[in-house]
């Protein structure tokens, strides 16, 4: 009885509202509508922020892919230019080789490039990539630019120790161009210095030093630098002599053994 009593009561409403004016429940509509819209604007505003935050997020990923990117490129192009400069380098040190190699005629010569400096040698031998199997033989001058710098001191099959001729153990027999006075080059913490230099002979300073070819273990002529100051004091039996190279025996990277 309950049941058909409330479904009298819809149609019944049902009836008058098919009776009544358009704009009759307007009223209740605003009163929704007043009700709801706080709610609605907190949707949209929190819908927004979401969006916002997306929006930046998705912008900030970009960007640190960009910078990452941007940092592989710039490391490459050290990298590249790293190796232009070396190559620019190498060249520069072969023009000069090759300049001082136009001049030397029948001599023959073998490229060798400086691999390693031993600990004890405190910078005054070092080791070159030629050894036995490319003829080298101990005793053999070694030349930079066309200026002594070494003699082989010890050979391997693949490698061998040079041992430089500002070391304090290396005595290289030399001639003084100008004045023909012959002695032995040395080295030690001064510098290079040449020995023996009879009395009778007038020094020169700044004429050339050269080797002199005595003793057999080099040939004769090969350039090592130029007179820069008579040292020997009165009193002494032989004169001596400071010498100045060009080359700078720390920054050696290749060199030529002389093979006669």
């Amino acid at each position: 009885m309950k049941k058909y009593r409330i479904i009298i009561i819809v149609g019944v409403i049902a009836l008058i509202g098919l009776f009544l004016p358009n704009n009759f429940f307007q009223p209740i509509k605003n009163l929704f509508y007043q009700a709801t819209t706080p709610f609605s604007v907190v949707g949209n505003v929190s819908t927004n922020r979401v969006s916002l935050f997306f929006k930046n997020f998705t912008h900030l990923v970009s960007l640190s892919y960009d910078n990452e990117r941007l940092i592989k490129e710039n490391l490459e192009l050290q990298s590249q230019l790293s190796i232009l400069k070396e190559a620019q380098h190498e060249s520069e040190v072969l023009k000069k080789e090759l300049g001082f190699l136009s001049n030397k005629g029948e001599m023959k010569l073998t490229p060798a490039n400086v691999i390693a400096r031993p600990l004890n040698s405190f910078l005054k031998n070092i080791i070159i990539d030629r050894g036995s199997k490319d003829g080298v033989n101990v005793g053999q001058a070694v030349v930079s630019q066309g200026f002594l710098v070494g003699i082989i001191k010890q050979v391997n099959e693949n490698n061998s120790e040079v041992t430089l001729i500002n070391n304090y153990n290396s005595l290289v027999p030399v001639l003084l161009q100008d004045s023909r006075g012959t002695g032995l080059l040395r080295g030690g913490i001064s510098g290079l210095v040449v020995e023996d230099i009879p009395l009778n002979i007038t020094i020169k300073k700044g004429e050339q030093v050269v080797s002199s070819g005595l003793g057999g273990d080099m040939p004769s002529s090969i350039a090592v630098g130029q007179v820069q100051d008579v040292v020997s004091k009165e009193g002494e039996i032989f004169q001596k002599v400071t010498v100045k190279s060009p080359i700078q025996f720390y920054y050696l990277e290749f060199v030529f053994v002389v093979q006669k």
